[in-house]
């Protein structure tokens, strides 16, 4: 893994900075360091209820929009979407001023015209990212043109688009845009047969890169297409075709020399437990010039952990964060059972009481918190049953969420700074 460990992350020697969410609508600074309140920021009371939409930077800039995506229904396109921004600190090593929220229109649009016998539904979905450096917004859209006939899809033809604007939504400056081909729906249903463009970004905001998957919703499983790492160089946004489409990604650098992957289960219909789940960190050492190839490192593999073919229960990461050095991975595992629930065979399984005994003891630590050594062979360096990861302080300590309180772990000594702050869950927590 030498090719990894020689990375540096754009965020060393800077302090964290920790926020809470909170009902009925506020967001809470903590000290990382000591626990103890720095700030309060009212929020939009709904964003409590959906953490997921919630985005915040190093610098405290917080984000909150409601999802949108393609197709859009007629209630979609006629309800308000707008964006939730607050700059809660401007960009300034002196006097640090507190700026009013402000809200912005997301842009979304659904126009009908009609074509000869049919109709032309044209459908424009874009949504904001924060920067890291705090001067800009970025946004993506998926803008597509379906074909209708008696409200049945024949065809669409999407272009993604990538832009940046300034903090007011004004001052647009166009950065990447991909026309995907002319795309039929033999379902009748576009989003079962053709791809919108999918973004990831790091948490801490857009920095230097981002990624663009093509995905297809599909009608019993979502389908992976290619998958494009658009990374900047001077002025310029320069895009990079992937060797294999990503599918969930959990984790990267800010610079995406390296990426964490979950490689879903493929059950569907009914069924959780049908392939071997997957954690993958990948890196590519082209990016700085060694022509070497990507690499490939799997850090959590479900069949070889628990060993659980024959039972319809499915162990996964729901979120996995690298050290700020990456010397390590820290990842929460959790599954598809609930202890002391019955489980019942997997689709091709066979009754095995030793396998359905380790299963039900495997049930009891989660979900839980391991992490491993970033080498070759990764090992495992703690595992933490009953608690759920939220992010790194440094490059030794974790901090976890354990009886709904947050907890410090230092993964080299095994000790714990336990806090008084009392969390709902570890979604509601942002470590920047």
């Amino acid at each position: 893994m030498s090719g990894l460990l020689l990375l540096t992350a754009s965020s060393l020697g800077q302090a964290r900075r920790l926020w809470v969410l909170r009902s009925p609508g506020e967001m809470v600074e903590y000290d990382p360091a000591t626990f103890t309140a720095k700030q309060t920021v009212k929020v939009p009371a709904e964003a409590v209820e959906s953490p997921g939409n919630i985005s915040v930077n190093r610098l405290g800039q917080i984000l909150y929009e409601a999802a949108v995506s393609l197709p859009l229904s007629e209630e979609d396109a006629a309800s308000a979407h707008k964006v939730w921004f607050w700059n809660g600190r401007a960009a300034t090593t002196v006097a640090l001023a507190q700026i009013a929220p402000a809200t912005l229109d997301q842009g979304v649009k659904r126009e009908v015209n009609t074509t000869g016998s049919n109709q032309a539904v044209t459908e424009f979905a874009p949504v904001a990212y924060l920067s890291a450096e705090g001067g800009h917004l970025f946004w993506f859209a998926n803008q597509a043109r379906r074909l209708q006939r008696e409200e049945v899809d024949l065809s669409t033809t999407t272009t993604w688009q990538a832009w940046q604007t300034d903090l007011s939504g004004a001052g647009r400056e166009d950065l990447a845009t991909s026309k995907f081909p002319d795309c039929r729906c033999p379902t009748g249903t576009c989003e079962e047969s053709c791809p919108y463009g999918v973004v990831w970004a790091p948490d801490t905001g857009v920095d230097k890169f981002f990624l663009m998957t093509q995905l297809v919703a599909g009608q019993t499983a979502p389908v992976y297409k290619a998958s494009t790492r658009y990374h900047q160089e001077g002025a310029k946004w320069t895009a990079t075709a992937l060797s294999e489409p990503l599918q969930r990604v959990l984790g990267a650098t800010a610079n995406g020399e390296a990426i964490v992957e979950s490689i879903p289960d493929t059950g569907c219909c009914g069924w959780s437990n049908q392939s071997d789940d997957l954690t993958l960190v990948l890196s590519d050492d082209g990016l700085s010039g060694e022509k070497n190839g990507e690499k490939k490192i799997t850090v959590f593999d479900e069949q070889a952990t628990y060993k659980n073919p024959d039972y319809d229960v499915s162990f996964y990461t729901s979120n996995a964060r690298l050290s700020p050095e990456l010397g390590f991975v820290a990842m929460t595992i959790v599954s598809t059972a609930q202890e002391n629930k019955p489980i019942q065979l997997a689709q091709e399984g066979q009754a095995n009481p030793e396998e359905s005994q380790r299963i039900r003891k495997a049930l009891t630590e989660l979900p839980a918190v391991e992490v491993k050594r970033m080498l070759e062979s990764p090992e495992r360096e703690a595992f933490l049953p009953h608690s759920a990861l939220v992010g790194w302080i440094s490059e030794k300590e974790i901090l976890i969420v354990e009886d709904h309180l947050l907890v410090a772990y230092n993964v080299g000594t095994g000790a714990r700074r336990k806090s008084g702050v009392r969390v709902e869950d570890a979604a509601r927590v942002f470590l920047r």
